[in-house]
């Protein structure tokens, strides 16, 4: 923890020598930000929202016909929205333009890429900033049976498992004209707050 506050430290330092403070000044209190796991919401499998349902049993007749020709045609969506709280404990304003991402399941790497999402956190204040994920499941667990599928979707929707099994990866950024700045590591909140060795 120490050695990557000391990395954002300096990161700040660089950027207020190379740009100036005063453009800098709601883009450098995002380093002190503090990002913490605050919970997964909104899961759904195939479109069907899985909140209230703990195994297959659960679905409709008709879900099941659904769930059935989406494992045929391999094509099985899992969506949900991993809810993170940023924490400003500045006294002005922080922002952010965006971040790199890694979503973790059960230590499974399930997608990556890079979202433009702007947020803006008041000083002193913390928001809650929902980044929402779909990923053709069928395409990541490969070998499980459509059951094994329906299990692990609704294993997310459950009340306080989703704080042990999901973890999410961040690498802020923030545009300056037409400069982007990136964090130098990732920020992994969640699961044990560590990312897999093997990434």
């Amino acid at each position: 923890m120490k050695k990557k506050i000391t990395r954002l430290a300096i990161f700040a330092i660089m950027l207020l020598g190379f740009y100036g403070c005063a453009s800098l000044s709601g883009l450098t209190n995002f380093v002190k930000c503090n990002f913490d796991f605050n919970s997964v919401s909104d899961v759904t499998l195939c479109n069907i929202n899985v909140s209230n349902k703990n195994s297959v049993k659960d679905f409709s007749v008709l879900d099941g016909v659904n769930l059935a020709k989406a494992f045929l045609t391999k094509d099985f969506p899992l969506s949900l929205n991993v809810n993170v709280d940023v924490k400003n404990p500045n006294s002005t304003t922080a922002r952010l333009d965006g971040f790199d991402y890694i979503l973790w399941i059960d230590n499974t790497k399930m997608t990556s890429g890079s979202m433009s999402k702007q947020v803006i956190v008041g000083a002193n204040q913390t928001v809650m900033m929902p980044v929402n994920f779909s990923v053709n499941l069928q395409e990541i667990l490969t070998s499980e049976t459509k059951d094994k599928l329906i299990s692990f979707g609704c294993g997310l929707a459950t009340k306080n498992a989703d704080a042990s099994r999901v973890k999410l990866s961040l690498k802020p950024y923030f545009t300056i004209g037409t400069k982007v700045m990136k964090f130098p590591s990732y920020i992994t909140i969640g699961g044990d707050k560590l990312m897999p060795s093997e990434y």
